[in-house]
């Protein structure tokens, strides 16, 4: 294995992840029969084909300006074939089925992330999808200024919108008071913070207008806390992706499982988590991966090796078969949100 060409396949991953994440793409799944199509402007559907439900949410996807919407209807009962269908083009992006029941959107989420894959969706729900990947939109009594004039919607129909801004804002910033002009009116929270709490995304109404409260994930028990935050969440599937599809690529079935091997990819990862530091990662911490010591060691133990005598050393050159093992200690960086100000008066 040459390491330089790893090595640039790292960098060029972590060099454009930001560009990456600011022109994401939405999967957006709609009922009908019109079949399937990729736009990136709302003009280019053929509004006889989505039909005014599927016009209306390709609208609001397209005001938070994504990179490319990905329309797909599917036929009454058809809804867990619409959903499995998505297959890898949802992975990375935001998955939005505004008349899907919102259980069985988190579901699929939740599985596809359990297998490792990077997978998120906007619902709309009373319920408590207790997800990372899943973002809950709350709302009552909407109203918007669009183009043919004042129109109320629904929460549900508003996830559009939810899933065309997350889709189109840079990982170096963060979703919370992104403003939205065209809500004329929105139903009072009797407990926002409340609100927040239980993992729901809401609006808020500022000095400027109405915007979006703190960009939350409707994770709200067990976990990293951090994975509240919706930029945070982002951050971390962006890695996890990045990552599997260079070693997929240029380490599966072509680089020898030796020790040498491991500190070339260990050294290749350092690279790329050095290429996001000071947007995805915090500057000030040093985020290193490193060949897992305690995993070798496990697996060498499960075989039947005694590993009380071992040294370290010996134990991380140990021959693992084709598994490899690593750790990183990495500190994501999320964006300002709060601010505590003392002024002493003299």
């Amino acid at each position: 294995m040459g390491l330089p060409q790893i090595m640039i396949k790292f960098k060029t991953a972590g060099g454009t992840a930001i560009r990456r994440s600011a022109r994401g793409h939405v999967v957006l799944l709609v009922p009908g029969t019109g079949g399937s199509m990729s736009l990136s402007r709302p003009e280019q559907a053929d509004r006889g084909l989505v039909g005014e439900e599927g016009w209306l949410l390709l609208q609001l996807c397209f005001l938070g300006n994504p990179g490319k919407v990905h329309l797909k209807t599917y036929a009454e009962g058809e809804e867990g074939t619409a959903l499995a269908d998505c297959g890898k083009l949802a992975e990375g992006g935001w998955l939005c089925a505004p008349a899907m029941d919102a259980q069985r959107v988190t579901e699929y989420v939740r599985d596809a992330r359990a297998q490792g894959r990077p997978l998120r969706a906007v619902v709309s729900t009373d319920g408590s999808p207790d997800c990372e990947g899943v973002v809950n939109f709350a709302a009552t009594g909407m109203t918007l200024r669009l183009e043919e004039g004042s129109r109320a919607v629904t929460a549900a129909q508003y996830c559009a919108r939810i899933a065309g801004i997350l889709a189109g804002i840079s990982l170096r910033e963060s979703a919370t008071y992104y403003p939205l002009t065209e809500v004329e009116a929105f139903g009072a929270y009797a407990d926002p913070e409340g609100e927040v709490g239980r993992g729901r995304l809401i609006l808020d109404r500022g000095s400027d207008g109405v915007r979006l409260a703190r960009a939350v994930t409707s994770l709200v028990s067990g976990g990293d806390s951090a994975f509240r935050k919706i930029k945070i969440t982002e951050g971390m599937d962006l890695i996890q992706a990045d990552i599997r599809s260079v070693f997929e690529s240029e380490y599966v079935g072509k680089v020898l499982n030796d020790y040498d091997s491991k500190l070339l990819l260990v050294t290749a990862v350092n690279s790329y988590f050095a290429s996001l530091e000071g947007s995805v990662l915090d500057t000030g911490h040093r985020s290193q991966a490193s060949v897992d010591l305690e995993a070798q060691r496990a697996f060498l133990e499960e075989r039947g090796v005694d590993t009380e005598s071992m040294s370290d050393t010996a134990i991380l050159s140990a021959n693992t078969g084709s598994q490899v093992f690593l750790r990183a200690d990495v500190r994501f960086a999320d964006a300002m949100e709060d601010l505590t100000f003392e002024i002493a008066m003299q």
